[in-house]
């Protein structure tokens, strides 16, 4: 087999959604083609009760018994509830209050409205026109009216024995190979810590293998709000766990990427809240050599607790030996930008700045990232999910496949970016790219004084932007996940 050797880019994508994610088993990272009743990154049970919900018809006045329609917490609300909320709204989860319980959600009630009518909660970043998607977290039209209903008639609780039936739990995973962080980390920094630790790969795995499910335990599960998990072959090792022993502390500091920029430590999956775990589509894997390292991002938000606490959170992975069609994930990006060849200037005061690239399917970088797939320069090969990247003055961005033959097809299309919900998006049915076509990627900026990040309380003065990995550069970068067909 060969090796991967560094090139491109890795920039995470810090993700976060509260709900289980598409394509994999349930939210991010996986979001890459799922399992019934398991989660993909950013996919999400299907959950949901009895004759609820759904089955109330929102938009009739009147009921059987030509009364006005009322709907009620147990026999209504709940299922939606729980379906698209309570993944995140649970005690000790990233949410800031609970949604579990009647009483929770009746006191609550008046508040949901605002972020219910302007469709901000659930976070479901994706513009919906673009693709279709696993595990939408977005409330449908007729979830919306449900809700907004629901609350309008003073959020009645109604009869528990209306209760939906609790969805059934995902099979238990039990995974070949078990990692924890090497040691609890206290976080330090407010509001969000971003740290990176670097884990040896068992040395009993002397082969090679295929990770094709990827289960993340937060041991804090208030104050974790992501995790992106990178491997480093043997060859590149080294270098990150010279930047976690060049730190006094457990790990060390890491905001856009592990510390690198190139594609020496290549992305193996993520979690986020209301995740279950990542399941990589049927027949597919991503491969780790023996005496690899993994780099695990952990991105604390400590303004969620009232004291951060010391973490310890926990990795599984189901291996395979070998897979029919083996995957990667692909980053998108000018590399120039990355190799130095190429600025990507963002004017300090410019409210509107946008960079875009097109790789065609025989890009040489692109080839050289692809050859983990061990297909044919000119194969076709099948895209399962996507991601977009940006920093903090990102407003939006956009990834699609230009076909040679047939019309262009979106991938995925963030209108309003917000840094802190990322995500993987698992695609309903996987994309086709191959021969004549090319991949766009185009992202947009503002670096107006309206549109800086709040440093020690003010509003940072606008500056000269490029390319970079710190807290105030800026990036454009998509992730792909590819697979042989």
């Amino acid at each position: 087999m060969t090796s991967s050797k560094p090139l491109g880019t890795l920039v995470l994508l810090a993700l976060a959604a509260c709900t289980p994610v598409p394509g994999s088993e349930d939210e991010l990272g996986g979001e890459a083609g799922s399992n019934e009743g398991e989660s993909s990154s950013s996919g999400e049970s299907s959950g949901g009760g009895g004759e609820s919900t759904e089955a109330s018809e929102v938009g009739d006045s009147t009921g059987e018994t030509g009364e006005p329609f009322v709907p009620t917490y147990w026999r209504d609300a709940k299922a939606v509830l729980d379906r698209k909320c309570v993944t995140c709204h649970q005690p000790d989860a990233v949410a800031p209050f609970s949604l579990e319980t009647f009483e929770q959600a009746h006191e609550l009630a008046p508040i949901l409205v605002g972020a219910i009518e302007s469709g901000t909660m659930p976070p479901w970043p994706p513009n919906a026109s673009c693709n279709e998607y696993q595990g939408s977290r977005a409330l449908d039209e007729q979830e919306r009216e449900l809700l907004l209903a629901w609350i309008d008639a003073g959020a009645p609780e109604g009869d528990p024995a209306d209760a939906p039936t609790p969805p059934e739990p995902p099979a238990p995973f039990v995974p070949d190979v078990e990692i924890a962080l090497p040691e609890p980390y206290l976080p330090t920094q407010s509001p969000d810590d971003y740290r990176c630790f670097t884990i040896d790969w068992p040395a009993e795995l002397t082969e090679d293998m295929y990770v094709v499910a990827e289960q993340v335990t937060p041991d804090q599960t208030a104050m974790v709000h992501h995790v992106i998990v990178f491997v480093a072959g043997p060859d590149e090792a080294g270098f990150y766990q010279g930047l976690d022993d060049d730190d006094p502390a457990p790990g060390y500091e890491c905001f856009g990427g592990p510390g690198k920029l190139d594609w020496s430590a290549r992305w193996l999956g993520a979690w986020v809240p209301g995740m279950d775990r990542l399941v990589m589509p049927p027949d597919t894997g991503v491969r780790v050599e023996a005496g690899s390292k993994l780099i695990v991002q952990m991105h604390y938000n400590t303004s969620a607790v009232n004291q951060p606490v010391a973490d310890q959170s926990t990795l599984g992975f189901a291996l395979a030996p070998s897979v029919a069609k083996p995957a990667e994930f692909i980053p998108i990006l000018d590399y120039g930008w990355v190799l130095g060849s190429k600025s990507m200037p963002i004017p300090a005061g410019d409210p509107e700045v946008m960079h875009e690239v097109t790789l065609s399917r025989a890009d040489p970088i692109l080839l050289y990232l692809m050859q983990g797939l061990g297909v044919s320069p000119n194969a076709t090969v099948d895209i399962w999910s996507a991601a977009l990247h940006q920093h903090l003055l990102g407003t939006h961005s956009t990834l699609r496949v230009e076909q040679g033959e047939g019309a262009d097809e979106c991938l995925l299309q963030v209108d309003d970016w917000d840094f802190h919900w990322q995500g993987q998006y698992d695609f309903a049915e996987p994309v086709a790219f191959g021969s004549g076509d090319a991949i766009h990627l185009q992202c947009f900026w503002d670096n107006s004084a309206e549109n800086q990040p709040i440093v020690d309380g003010v509003p940072k003065q606008p500056a000269d932007t490029d390319w970079g990995e710190g807290t105030f550069d800026e990036m454009c970068l998509g992730v792909l996940l590819m697979a042989r067909q």
